[in-house]
């Protein structure tokens, strides 16, 4: 029996052998540019609610387009990979980051605050939603940490 066929015994070693072998990267780049494109619409969707009331609100309707091409050249290209992927995660992430304060101080600053916190957390800006944003960038960081397939040159 070969490595392939002992990988295709089942679906957790799978996984594990294709990110053993570098398959992995190739399919998350894909996954994170994908993902961010889904991301951004709802957030433009809910922050065209918000009527963009705060100039912050845009900026992560300005980090995706970079995310989306760095994650779709990481697919081709294992320099892309390696080097505008994770930095755009990164500013992915750190937008999320900067989202979650911005969300917990909009909360905040609802009538009442936190002392009402059980109807300002459901009818405020959701405090959670940033955390999703930061995955997103967590998947590209991921892929661009793993082995790629074939070696690392292009």
């Amino acid at each position: 029996m070969n490595r392939l066929e002992k990988c295709a015994q089942n679906d957790v070693k799978v996984i594990l052998c294709d990110v053993n072998h570098g398959r992995f990267e190739k399919s998350m780049s894909g996954v994170t540019a994908a993902s961010a494109l889904l991301v951004c619409a709802e957030v433009y969707y809910e922050h065209y609610k918000g009527s963009f009331g705060n100039r912050v609100m845009w900026s992560p309707i300005i980090v995706t387009p970079p995310l989306v091409i760095a994650g779709i050249a990481g697919i081709f290209s294992a320099r892309a990979a390696k080097t505008a992927l994770p930095a755009a995660s990164l500013l992915y992430m750190l937008t999320g980051a900067v989202g979650l304060v911005m969300h917990i101080r909009g909360v905040s600053r609802k009538p009442g605050g936190w002392k009402f916190a059980a109807y300002n957390v459901v009818m405020g800006p959701p405090v959670i939603a940033p955390g999703l944003f930061a995955m997103v960038g967590g998947m590209g960081l991921l892929a661009s940490l793993v082995r790629r397939e074939g070696g690392d040159d292009d």
